[in-house]
C-alpha cells in the first residue's frame, strides 16, 4: 500500500529492512517494504513511552498547537500523528501488486477492508464482567450498540482498541483464554501495536479449523484455526488468526469489514464472494460472557469456543453470537482489476493515465459518514479543540492480494481432493513434481510450493482517522464544507531516498498527481513523514541510503505554485504576471503595425499563446477559499488579486510554503511577536529541516476556473525532481449531475 500509507510491519525503524515481519500481520512481502508512522515532532522521533507517544486530540486537530517544537513542553510534544479525512470525502488509495492483476496470467483479487475501534482506545472492557460504560459511550449511534455490546458483556472477541505500538515487538497472546484480560493489560504496558484483541486469538487456538478445505499435500501441524495451508505450522504473527487472514470470504465472525474487491472477474466476484462476505451474510460463533472469559476455567472455555452449532454451543453454556455488519448499500463494490505487468510492481496500463506518465494501481474511495462507520459497530469519538467539534472514528485499512493457480477449480477443489497415500488420493498440485512431458521422454521438474498455490499477501495502514465535517463550537458547519460540497483529498506518498533505495516502496510524491475538480468543490491537503526513514544497515538484498536533501532521514514536504509543470522556479508571491504578459501583448500588437502583412498569423499565434498563458499564472490562493480542515476556521489570503498582490496577511500562503511551520504570515521574521515556541528567533530552515514532520490537513475551495501547478521546493534535486501536483478547476456549470 502507498496511499494510505502501508506499514509493511514497519514502525519507526532507520533500517531499510523493517525489524520484527512478524509484529502485527502476515504480510508476505519484501522486507524491504513499507512506510514508518506519521509523526509530529520538528526533529526526533516520538516518546518511546506509551503514555506519551501516541496522538492526542490537541496533537492532531490543534493547528495553534506547536507542542511539535523542541522548544516547546518537556518531551511530552513527541508524538505519532493519525492522518485525518472528512467523511465523504474521496481517498485515493494506491498499490502495486507484485504478481500483477487484471491479466490472463493468474486469478486474482484485491480485498479492501477497514477495522475500527468498537471502544475508546484505553478503556478496559475485560475488567471481570463489572463493567459500567454506559456514560463512556453515549454518543455512540446505530449498529448493534445495545447495553450488552456497549459493556461488552458477551465477549464476542469483535473488540478493537487499534495501536501502531512505541515498539517493533510482537504483542503477546493468551496462554489460555481466561488470560485475555491480563495478556491485555499487559501488552498495553509493553506498548506494543495491536489490530486484533487478544481473546480473538486466543479463540482461534481452541477451535478446530476448517475440515472441508483444500490442503493439496501440506501437512499442517495441528487442526486447530491457527494452521492452513499457507501457515502450515501456525506461526503466529501478532494477533492475526490465519485462517481469516488467507480466506475470503470466512465463514466466522471477522473484525474487519469488506469495502471493496478489485477482481479479474466482477461475476466471479458478486457470486462468489462479495454476496457471502459479512457485509451480506450472517456469521456465527459460539462465545463467552465477559463474566465467563475472566472467571470460567479454560476447560469451560475451550469446549464454548470449539462449540461449532447452536445446540452444542447451548449445551456448553455459551452464547451463541451471530454477526452481520450494517454496510452502506453496495458494500463490498466489485470492481474490475486494471492490467498489471507480472513480476514487476508496475503501474496499470490505462490509456487514461497515460499523459501522467503512469499511475500505480488506484482505487477511489468515497468515504462513508461517520453515522455509517457508527453503523457498522465502529465506537464515535468526540475532540473540541481549536474552538471546534470534532467527532471521529479510527480505522485501519487492511489490503489483501490473493493471487491463486487455475491449475485446478479453486471453488469445487476441497479437502476430499488432499493427498492420501493411504486412500489412493492424489492431489491436483504436488510438491516440487516432475512431470512427464511425452512418452519416453526424460521427465522435467517444476519449482511448486503447494503452500502458495493460491497465496495471501497483505499489507496494512497505521491508523487513520475519519471524522464528520468540522463544527463550531455553537454546532454550525461552515458552508463551504458542508455534506453536499465535493472534497477530493491530496497527500504525500512515498519515503525519503531514491529509487532504489526506497524499493520496493516509493519516491516522493503528490496523490493523486493530477485532481480534477470544480468551482464550488474542495481540495483537502495534508502530509505526514518520518523522522527516521535513513533506511540504513540492515538493508537485505537493497542498496541502504537517503538520498535527499536537507537533514538525513527525515521527510519533509511543502506546498508552492510553479509557472509551469516542466519548470523548477515557484511563482514570486508579489508579482502581477497576467498584467506582464498582457504588457507583451500590447507590445506585440503596437509593433504589429510596422510589420508585413504575411507575419499577421504568426502574430495571431503568439498574442494566443500569450492569453492562454495568462490563466496559468492565476494564484490559486488568491482565486479561492482557505480552511483549517478539522476546526472551518477560514485561513486569510491576504485579500487582493492577480492584477493586485496581497503584501501581507498571507497566512495560508505562509503555512503551506512552510510545511506548517508558520500558522500566520506575522510569525515569519518575527514580526507581531512570532510564535515563542518555535524558537531559533522563528526562523523556518530553507531546507524545512526545522518544520514538522506533519502538516495538519488545510481545505481549499477554487472560486474561479483555472490550471495550476504546484510543487515541493525541498524535494526537487534528481531523485525527487517530479513531486508536481497538477490541478484542474472546471465552471461549476461543467460538473456532471450525480
Amino acid at each position: 500500500m502507498h496511499v494510505p500509507r502501508g506499514s509493511n510491519n514497519r514502525l519507526n525503524e532507520a533500517s531499510a529492512n523493517r525489524a520484527n515481519a512478524n509484529r502485527l500481520f502476515d504480510s508476505q512481502n519484501n522486507n524491504r517494504g513499507g512506510y514508518n508512522v506519521g509523526e509530529m515532532h520538528q526533529t526526533e522521533g516520538f516518546n518511546n513511552n506509551a503514555n506519551q507517544a501516541y496522538a492526542t486530540d490537541e496533537s492532531v486537530f490543534s493547528y495553534e498547537d506547536t507542542s511539535w517544537s523542541g522548544n516547546a513542553g518537556n518531551g511530552n510534544n513527541k508524538k505519532q500523528y493519525e492522518e485525518v479525512f472528512l467523511e465523504g470525502s474521496s481517498l485515493p488509495m494506491s498499490w502495486t501488486a507484485q504478481h500483477g492483476c487484471g491479466n490472463g496470467k493468474n486469478n486474482c483479487n484485491i480485498v479492501m477492508e477497514y477495522t475500527c475501534d468498537t471502544h475508546p482506545q484505553n478503556l478496559n472492557v475485560l475488567n471481570n464482567g463489572n463493567n459500567n460504560n454506559g456514560d463512556i459511550v453515549a454518543n455512540i449511534q446505530g449498529g448493534h450498540w445495545d447495553n450488552d455490546y456497549r459493556n461488552y458483556d458477551i465477549a464476542t472477541g469483535m473488540r478493537v482498541q487499534l495501536k501502531n505500538g512505541v515498539n517493533t515487538d510482537t504483542p503477546a497472546d493468551p496462554g489460555n483464554i481466561n488470560q485475555a484480560r491480563q495478556t491485555f493489560n499487559n501488552n498495553n504496558n509493553n506498548g506494543v501495536a495491536r489490530s486484533e484483541s487478544e481473546e480473538y486469538y486466543a479463540y482461534a487456538k481452541n477451535r478446530g479449523r476448517n475440515q472441508g478445505l483444500f490442503t493439496a499435500d501440506q501437512k499442517l501441524a495441528g487442526d486447530a484455526a491457527i494452521n492452513t495451508r499457507q501457515n502450515p505450522g501456525g506461526t503466529r504473527r501478532g494477533l492475526e488468526v490465519p485462517e481469516e487472514r488467507d480466506y475470503f470470504p470466512y465463514w466466522e465472525p471477522t473484525p474487519f469489514r469488506p469495502v471493496a474487491i478489485i477482481h479479474n472477474d466482477v461475476q466471479e466476484c458478486e457470486t462468489q464472494m462479495a454476496m457471502y462476505s459479512s457485509a451480506k451474510e450472517d456469521k456465527t460463533a459460539c462465545v463467552p460472557t465477559n463474566n465467563q472469559l475472566n472467571n470460567a476455567n479454560q476447560g469451560t472455555l475451550a469446549a464454548i469456543v470449539s462449540a461449532t452449532t447452536k445446540a452444542d454451543c447451548d449445551a456448553a453454556g455459551g452464547t451463541w453470537y451471530t454477526q452481520r455488519y450494517q454496510m452502506p448499500e453496495g458494500y463490498p463494490m466489485c470492481v474490475k482489476a486494471p492490467w498489471t505487468q507480472v513480476n514487476n510492481l508496475g503501474n496499470v496500463a490505462d490509456p487514461a493515465q497515460a499523459a501522467e506518465g503512469g499511475l500505480p494501481a488506484t482505487f477511489n474511495w468515497k468515504l462513508p459518514s461517520v453515522d455509517q462507520f457508527a453503523d457498522s459497530e465502529c465506537f464515535v469519538y468526540r475532540a473540541t479543540e481549536n474552538n471546534a467539534i470534532q467527532e471521529y472514528v479510527r480505522i485501519q485499512m487492511r489490503f489483501r492480494y490473493n493471487m491463486s493457480t487455475m491449475d485446478y477449480d479453486p471453488y469445487n477443489t476441497d479437502a476430499s481432493c488432499n493427498q492420501d497415500n493411504n486412500g489412493n488420493v492424489q492431489s491436483p498440485v504436488q510438491q516440487n513434481p516432475t512431470v512427464d512431458v511425452g512418452v519416453e521422454m526424460q521427465g522435467l521438474k517444476l519449482a511448486l510450493n503447494t503452500a502458495q498455490t493460491g497465496r495471501t499477501f497483505q499489507d496494512r495502514s497505521h491508523v487513520l482517522r475519519v471524522m464528520k465535517r468540522p463544527k463550531t463550537a455553537g454546532g454550525e458547519t461552515v458552508q463551504q464544507l458542508a455534506n453536499n460540497v465535493d472534497v477530493q483529498n491530496v497527500v504525500i506518498q512515498g519515503k525519503r531516498g531514491n529509487i532504489v533505495q526506497t524499493f520496493p516502496a516509493v519516491e516522493y510524491d503528490f496523490y493523486p498527481k493530477t485532481v480534477e475538480t470544480y468551482v464550488g468543490d474542495c481540495i483537502a491537503m495534508q502530509w505526514t513523514g518520518s523522522n527516521t526513514h535513513n533506511n540504513g544497515n540492515p538493508a537485505g538484498d537493497g542498496q541502504a541510503g537517503d538520498a535527499g536533501e536537507g537533514r538525513g532521514g527525515s521527510d519533509r514536504s511543502n506546498f508552492v505554485q510553479l509557472l509551469d509543470k516542466n519548470s523548477t522556479f515557484p511563482m514570486a508571491l508579489d508579482v502581477n504576471l497576467a498584467d506582464k504578459i498582457q504588457d507583451a501583448k500590447d507590445a506585440i500588437a503596437n509593433a504589429a503595425a510596422n510589420l508585413p502583412a504575411n507575419v499577421q498569423d504568426a502574430i495571431d499565434a503568439a498574442q494566443d499563446q500569450l492569453e492562454a498563458a495568462k490563466d496559468k499564472v492565476k494564484q490559486l490562493l488568491l482565486n479561492a477559499q482557505v480552511f483549517q480542515t478539522f476546526s472551518g476556521q477560514a485561513m486569510s489570503t491576504g485579500g487582493g488579486s492577480d492584477a493586485n498582490p496581497p503584501t501581507s496577511g498571507r497566512d495560508a500562503q505562509v503555512f503551506f510554503m512552510s510545511g506548517g511551520y508558520y500558522m500566520k504570515e506575522d510569525w515569519v521574521n518575527n514580526a507581531g511577536g512570532g510564535n515563542p515556541n518555535l524558537g531559533d528567533n522563528n526562523q523556518l530552515n530553507v531546507l524545512l529541516n526545522n518544520a514538522p514532520a506533519t502538516m495538519r490537513s488545510m481545505t481549499i475551495c477554487p472560486t474561479e476556473p483555472g490550471e495550476y501547478t504546484m510543487a515541493s521546493t525541498r524535494n526537487n534535486n534528481f531523485s525527487n525532481r517530479d513531486q508536481k501536483f497538477r490541478l484542474v478547476v472546471k465552471p461549476a456549470a461543467e460538473k456532471p449531475t450525480q
